[in-house]
Order: structure tokens, then C-alpha cells, then sequence
């Protein structure tokens, strides 16, 4: 797709931005959820699952913070008059796999979190 309308796609990037800081309150709501569950008498197997969540999420705010950072890259790169199209091109491409990445993983995260609540509470 080359770009042609930078005003389309500065507003893409502030969906991308506003959906990247709704994603982080969800992984600082999810994170003091998981807090909450490590106080409890937990087996092994439920300890290495929370380690695990714990890693996860803190990964994830990273990539939040490492895509807001690209977000705005590529909008400085538009403001620029120099800004080369090609090189926006290829920003922008790597923008949307990232967004596309990351929320298929921040989903399956939230599911797999979903699941292991659910799985407490049975036991």
C-alpha cells in the first residue's frame, strides 16, 4: 500500500496509540489482579504460572511503550518536509505488523489469564 493520504494515516496512528494506552491499563489492571492471586496458597505448577504471567506482562508494556515510541517516529517523519516516502513506507509497514502482532498475543495473553483465574477457583 503506498501512502498517500497522511492525514488517514496519522489518524491510524492515533487509533494505534489510543488502543496501545488502553492496552496498558489493561496489563496495569491484569498485573495488580495477578499480584492479588500470588497471595494465595498456591501448588508449584500455579507459582510458575503466575512467574510466567508476571513476565509476560511486564514484556508487554514494553512493546506498548517500544510502539508508541515508533507511533511517534513516524508522525515526527510525516511533519518533517523532508520525510522520505520510502522510508515512511517501511515504518509504517512495520507498525502494522507489530499492531497486528501484538494484539493477537495481548488476546491470547488475556484468554490464557482468563483460563488460569478460572482454573483457581476450582481448585
Amino acid at each position: 500500500m503506498a501512502i498517500e493520504n497522511f492525514d488517514a494515516l496519522h489518524q491510524l496512528h492515533q487509533e494505534w496509540k489510543k488502543d496501545l494506552l488502553l492496552s496498558e491499563k489493561e496489563i496495569k489492571s491484569l498485573t495488580a489482579e495477578l499480584t492479588e492471586l500470588s497471595t494465595q496458597s498456591l501448588d508449584q505448577d500455579q507459582q510458575v504460572k503466575i512467574e510466567h504471567f508476571q513476565n509476560a506482562l511486564i514484556r508487554q508494556k514494553e512493546v506498548v511503550n517500544d510502539e508508541l515510541q515508533l507511533i511517534i517516529k513516524a508522525d515526527k517523519m510525516m511533519s518533517e518536509s523532508n520525510g522520505e516516502a520510502a522510508q515512511l513506507q517501511m515504518l509504517h509497514n512495520k507498525l502494522q505488523d507489530d499492531m497486528d502482532t501484538f494484539d493477537r498475543l495481548f488476546t491470547d495473553l488475556r484468554e490464557e489469564f482468563k483460563a488460569f483465574k478460572r482454573s483457581l477457583l476450582k481448585s
